[in-house]
C-alpha cells in the first residue's frame, strides 16, 4: 500500500509541477502567442493526462487549429507550410513508439499538435529533450511503481520457462496495467519548458 501511494503521489507530483510551471510560462512570456499557446495547451493535458490517464483530443485539435491559424496570420502562405512540415514532424517522430506499444496515441497527438504550433526546427529539439526526460521520469516511475516488480518476474520467469523447454512459443511479455500508467504529457511538458528555457540541445 505505501508503494502504490508513492507511485500515486509522485503521479500527481509531477503533474502538479508541470502545471505550475506552465502558469509560470504564461505569466512570463504574455506576449509571445507560440509560448502562450503551448502552455495552456500542456497546463490543460497534464491535468488531464495525470488525474484522468488521457488526453482529449478537443485541446489537441484546438491547438491544431490555433498553431495553423497563427503561423498563417504571422508568415502568411509560407506559415501553411511551417505547420505542416511540424505537424508531418511531431507525427512521425513518435509514430513508430506508439506502434511498438510504447506510447500512447494521445501523446503522439500532443506532439503532432505542439509541431504544428511550433514548426519542424523546434518541435525536433522539443521531441529529443522529452526523450531525455522521459527516459528518467519512465525509470523512475517504474522503480516506485510495485507493479513494475511483478511485469519483470513474470517477464524473467517466462523467458527462463521457454529457454528451459525450448518452447518459445510460450514466452508471453507481461501485461500492461494502464491504471499505472506513466502520465507522458509531464515529459512533453518538461521537454518544452527546457527547450524554451535553454534553447536547442546542438
Amino acid at each position: 500500500m505505501i508503494e502504490i501511494d508513492l507511485f500515486k503521489s509522485m503521479r500527481y507530483a509531477l503533474g502538479l509541477t508541470a502545471m505550475v510551471m506552465a502558469i509560470l510560462f504564461i505569466f512570463c512570456y504574455p506576449t509571445n502567442i507560440f509560448i502562450l499557446a503551448a502552455s495552456s495547451y500542456l497546463f490543460l493535458i497534464c491535468a488531464s493526462d495525470t488525474l484522468y490517464s488521457k488526453i482529449p483530443n478537443i485541446f489537441t485539435l484546438a491547438l491544431i487549429v490555433i498553431g495553423l491559424s497563427t503561423n498563417i496570420a504571422i508568415s502568411g502562405l509560407p506559415g501553411i507550410m511551417v505547420s505542416i512540415t511540424g505537424f508531418t514532424i511531431g507525427l512521425s517522430l513518435l509514430l513508430i513508439p506508439f506502434l511498438m506499444g510504447g506510447m500512447g496515441a494521445g501523446d503522439v497527438k500532443a506532439l503532432t499538435a505542439l509541431g504544428t504550433l511550433l514548426g519542424p526546427d523546434i518541435t525536433f529539439q522539443l521531441f529529443l529533450y522529452m526523450g531525455i526526460i522521459g527516459g528518467l521520469l519512465g525509470l523512475l516511475f517504474h522503480l516506485t511503481n510495485p507493479g513494475s516488480r511483478v511485469q519483470l518476474r513474470h517477464y524473467i520467469s517466462s523467458l527462463k520457462n521457454a529457454y528451459l523447454t525450448r518452447d518459445f512459443k510460450s514466452f508471453s511479455r507481461p501485461v500492461n496495467r494502464s491504471s499505472n500508467r506513466f502520465p507522458y504529457a509531464t515529459a512533453i511538458a518538461f521537454g518544452f519548458f527546457a527547450q524554451t528555457f535553454w534553447g536547442s540541445l546542438w
